[in-house]
């Protein structure tokens, strides 16, 4: 049993990043190449995405580029050119289409290679904004304890984003005063007149 969990840490090993991806294959491409080549490719597809390359023989490297159709080590917005897997990550803001180029390395006279694509997931805005929110209310909480020489104790259990949207419908729930200084303007501007 101890040799399949060696077996098992090796082809993890062998194949970087494959388990710690957070997404999904969307299209797998082997072909050959030969050296000081370029073969191209067309990207249409939105979202943020991750291209890894690996050179089974020999090696290739990657160059990407949104506004030239066939980029090259002069010209490239992004570009890997290790000598074993090479990873770019596309974000989602960049235009599309892009436009990929597979190189042959010079000292190769015939390279194989594997590319495969990744849709990766993007975090949500949301998950951001309840983060700061929470950040900034610990934040003033924390200076306000400093100022008034309360240490008060750091709460038990951490509000979830759905405990934290009740708690801000509560404040909401706290404008009678807004009304109220409203209520009371109107009341005397409504006095002055009569």
């Amino acid at each position: 049993m101890l040799s399949f969990a060696v077996f098992l840490s090796l082809v993890f090993l062998a194949l970087p990043g494959v388990a710690a991806i957070d997404g999904r294959v969307i299209q797998v491409l082997e072909d050959n190449i030969g050296a000081e080549n370029f073969t191209y490719y067309r990207l249409q597809r939105p979202g943020m995405l991750r291209l890894e390359l690996v050179s089974i023989k020999g090696d290739v490297d990657i160059y990407v580029s949104a506004e030239v159709q066939h980029p090259d080590y002069d010209f490239y917005d992004l570009k890997s050119d290790s000598c074993g897997t090479d990873i770019i990550i596309i974000p989602s803001k960049m235009q599309r289409p892009v436009f990929i180029a597979i190189f042959g390395h010079p000292n190769h006279i015939q390279s194989k290679y594997l590319l495969t694509i990744y849709e990766l997931h993007e975090p949500l805005v949301e998950d951001y904004e309840y983060l700061v929110n929470k950040y900034e209310r610990y934040y003033f909480e924390e200076m306000e304890n400093e100022m008034t020489g309360n240490p008060k104790p750091l709460r038990q259990k951490e509000e979830s984003p759905k405990e934290y949207s009740s708690a801000s419908e509560e404040d909401e729930d706290a404008a009678p005063l807004w009304w109220e200084i409203l209520l009371g303007i109107l009341r005397f501007g409504i006095e002055v007149v009569l």
